[in-house]
C-alpha cells in the first residue's frame, strides 16, 4: 500500500476498523454488484456507470486509466458522521477503506483482479468536514498514474493507494 504521511496518521486511528461500521445502502449496493466492463477493457464496480458511451477516450494505458479514474470516482456518504467532528476523520477513512475493500473483494474472480487498485482520499485541512472522502478505482497498467506517483506532495489530503494484496494488512473487519 502506498500512503502519504497524512494517511499514515489517519490509519493509526482508523485501524482496525470497528466491526460495527457499515456502509450506507447505496455504497453497499455498488460493492455487492458485479463489476462492469467496457469494450475497451475499462472496469467499474457496480456495473457500467451511466456516463459510459460507445465513443470512449483513447485506448492507450494512460487514456484508459484517466477514463477509469473519471468514471470510478465515488463520494463516500458521510452525512451521519459530520455531527461528531472528533471522530469524523477516523470514521470517514474507515468507511472509505470498507468500500474499497468490499469492491476489491467483489472483483476477486476477474482475470485482472490482481492489478486493480483503489485510491482512498480524505481531506485533512481545517475544512475536512466539507471535503469528505472519495474512493477511485483503476487497473494498474504498467505504472501508477502520474498524480499518485508521489502522494507526499498533497498537503491537504490523506491518500492511500491499495490493491487486493493489501487487504489482509488492513485488519479482519475489512
Amino acid at each position: 500500500m502506498i500512503t502519504n504521511e497524512h494517511m499514515r496518521r489517519l490509519l493509526d486511528t482508523a485501524l482496525p476498523v470497528d466491526r460495527e461500521e457499515v456502509l450506507p445502502a447505496p455504497l453497499q449496493e455498488i460493492a455487492d454488484a458485479a463489476w462492469g466492463r467496457s469494450a475497451s477493457g475499462i472496469l467499474s464496480p457496480g456495473g457500467p456507470p451511466p456516463e459510459w458511451t460507445e465513443a470512449e477516450a483513447g485506448t492507450g494505458p494512460a487514456e484508459l486509466i484517466r477514463t477509469e479514474l473519471e468514471v470510478n470516482d465515488f463520494r463516500i456518504d458521510d452525512e451521519d458522521l459530520v455531527h461528531d467532528s472528533g471522530s469524523y476523520l477516523r470514521r470517514a477513512v474507515s468507511r472509505g477503506l470498507l468500500f474499497a475493500a468490499a469492491c476489491l473483494r467483489r472483483a476477486a474472480d476477474l482475470p485482472e483482479a490482481g492489478r486493480l487498485r483503489a485510491v482512498v482520499i480524505t481531506g485533512v485541512d481545517d475544512d475536512f468536514l466539507t471535503h469528505g472522502t472519495t474512493v477511485k478505482f483503476f487497473l494498474h497498467r504498467g505504472g501508477l498514474p502520474d498524480r499518485y506517483r508521489d502522494v507526499e506532495r498533497y498537503p491537504l489530503e490523506g491518500i492511500a493507494v491499495l490493491g487486493p494484496d493489501d487487504l489482509p494488512s488492513l485488519g479482519e473487519a475489512l
